[in-house]
């Protein structure tokens, strides 16, 4: 079976390792916090991993600005990024999840 890849895709695949990194990112400046910051008070560890996979989408839209608001057959506004969202739910998910009980001291996980 042959699978035909988009430009689209092509570009989006390309630039996969660095949503990767920006995710990485998010989470290193969560472990450098110190116990109970903030966002302990704001969230739970599910609303935590969601805020933080869309932040990392915000990011990764906001470098890659001129892809995702081509309208046209080459551009990216029309993509279903859903893909992303379950990418770092599969990849990191507990490891999120985790981190925030370990930050916050969360009991009903």
């Amino acid at each position: 079976m042959k699978y035909i890849i988009t430009e689209n895709q092509n570009f989006l695949r390309r630039r996969i390792l660095r949503f990767i990194d920006i995710v990485e990112e998010q989470i290193e400046g969560y472990e450098q916090h110190e116990h109970n910051p903030w966002w302990c008070r704001t969230y739970n560890p599910e609303s935590f991993l969601e805020n933080l996979i869309d932040r990392s989408i915000e990011i990764f839209i906001d470098e890659n600005w001129d892809f995702f608001h081509d309208n046209s057959e080459r551009g990216g506004s029309n993509m279903d990024i859903s893909l992303l969202n379950r990418m770092v739910e599969r990849e990191y998910g507990n490891y999120i999840k985790n981190l925030f009980v370990r930050k916050c001291g969360y009991n009903r996980y």
